[in-house]
């Protein structure tokens, strides 16, 4: 029987021979899967793997694909930083691959590397190969240059990555993928995003990049997509507290608005205005006073959205409505706009039964994230308490019919209101003082839908807390809660003897 050593030499010189190529590549491929790792970890390091790799060099897809799997098997076998320090330049080749399949190949070893430190510190040293790697980010496969993105996003979150991204050698490859088209451009816009919102002193190195500064003055192009993409990007900068910082210094805040109150370019106000939305509303999410007070104008224009015809906006205001109000800072800050926030809230379940069914969704949703409390505050239970009145002259009418429609995703709608107000008293003493609504919530034969009985279990779990209800109710609803979601009701059968 033949050494490991005697095998491996046998196979690659029969991978030197074009016609055996196919049929070795197959051999290899069977014995590194059909023996232990211990044993394929030994012979992965006998092959020689430039001639595997070398039998990428042609125009056989079959060769070509056995060829990567190949070496995927082999490459895993082997300790991190090894193959990025023994086939760094075939692997750089690889990236250069005209078929998607190799560069993917090989970027996914480049990842494995970086999972750990030395092999990230491997790859840092490797300057030609990590240009390489950013060379993919301006491929016209989108999976490759996800690959890319993904590995650069992760090398430029360590210290001596990012220290490698920006300097000389590595920005120069930078600059000219961002040359190659706007789509590339933007992607590197987005690893520069990505990197710079995880802290402060991120952001710091790659402003002296004068990238973070471009991706700023985007936000002045006549490009009507590239800006919706950019403000996109800076929403997602503009979520980290640094980020926001250095947003609202330059200006960019103002700038933002001030692109959808531009009559005269109702093109641009059409086409980004969703964005810019959606942009404020995660800002004011966490900031909402400070929000408030610097900007009143953009709460202003929420609220008179709800009347607007075009029902995409109606349902990005919905949202963003939502996500400002579905904290207690967020409805302190909304109910300090006084009579406003009353018309918008009225507005809402005036216009609610007109709307599509997915913007009714939304305004559903609206609705509960602005009754549901973070945490139980007198002052915000008040104001919640305020709201629901506001919702229609008889608003526990209004919720139940929602509760209770056929149709599940506005059925659970209804539940989700039903469950932000069980956990607050107020709430407790609505939903006790609704005629057959507590028996409909105990009720288990009602719903046949999981996620139905799952939110009815919820709503009751939050009753289970209160004061509110009498002894024999209370028990009802605890031995209800102490059962679970999914409790049948045993049936007891009764068998009678037949006379003869």
């Amino acid at each position: 029987m033949a050494s490991r050593e005697e095998w491996c030499t046998d196979k690659l010189s029969k991978l030197l021979q074009e016609d055996l190529r196919i049929s070795t590549l197959n051999e290899i491929k069977e014995h590194l899967t059909s023996i232990p790792q211990s044993e394929a970890t030994k012979v992965a390091d006998n092959l020689d793997l430039p001639l595997v790799f070398d039998c990428l060099n042609d125009s056989n897809p079959e060769q070509i694909d056995l060829a990567c799997e190949v070496l995927t098997l082999c490459m895993n076998n082997l300790t991190i930083g090894k193959t990025t320090n023994k086939y760094d330049v075939p692997l750089e080749r690889s990236l250069h691959h005209p078929y998607s399949s190799v560069k993917i190949m090989a970027l996914t070893e480049v990842w494995r590397n970086i999972s750990k430190e030395e092999g990230l510190i491997n790859v840092c040293k490797r300057i030609s190969l990590l240009n390489s790697v950013i060379h993919c980010i301006g491929d016209s496969d989108l999976a490759v240059a996800k690959e890319a993105i993904k590995i650069t996003v992760n090398i430029g979150l360590s210290d001596l990555g990012l220290k490698t991204l920006v300097s000389q050698d590595v920005i120069k490859e930078i600059h000219e993928v961002m040359s190659v088209n706007e789509l590339t451009r933007l992607r590197v816009y987005e690893v520069v995003v990505d990197i710079a919102k995880e802290s402060e002193s991120n952001l710091d190195t790659l402003k002296s990049t004068g990238i973070v500064t471009q991706i700023l003055e985007e936000v002045n192009t006549h490009d009507i997509l590239l800006k919706m993409n950019i403000v996109e990007l800076l929403t997602q900068l503009g979520l980290s507290s640094h980020g926001y910082n250095y947003l609202d210094q330059n200006g960019i805040l103002s700038k933002l608005f001030s692109l959808i109150d531009d009559s005269n370019d109702p093109l641009s106000v059409q086409f980004c205005e969703p964005g810019i939305l959606r942009f404020f509303g995660n800002m004011a999410h966490w900031k909402p006073m400070e929000l408030l007070s610097k900007y009143p104008k953009i709460f202003d224009r929420l609220f008179s959205n709800l009347e607007s015809s075009d029902l995409i906006i109606v349902g990005i205001s919905l949202e963003t409505l939502g996500v400002i109000g579905r904290t207690n800072q967020g409805k302190c800050a909304l109910q300090s706009t006084g009579n406003k926030i009353t018309y918008a809230i009225k507005t809402i379940m005036k216009l609610i039964s007109s709307y599509p069914t997915d913007v009714k969704l939304r305004a559903l949703t609206c609705i509960e994230n602005l009754l549901r409390v973070s945490d139980i505050q007198s002052n915000v239970s008040q104001i919640t308490r305020k709201w629901f009145t506001l919702l229609n002259d008889d608003p526990m009418d209004v919720i139940v019919r929602y509760a209770k429609n056929p149709f599940t995703e506005i059925k659970l709608s209804g539940l989700g209101i039903l469950q932000a107000m069980s956990i607050q008293q107020w709430g407790q003493e609505e939903i006790r003082n609704c005629p057959g609504l507590v028996e409909y919530l105990l009720d288990r034969n009602v719903e046949t839908v999981k996620e139905c009985k799952e939110m009815k279990y919820e709503i009751v779990k939050g009753l289970v807390t209160s004061t509110v209800f009498e002894e024999n109710m209370l028990k009802r609803l605890t031995d209800y809660v102490k059962q679970g979601p999914f409790h049948v009701e045993a049936v007891t059968e009764i068998a009678f003897e037949r006379s003869e």
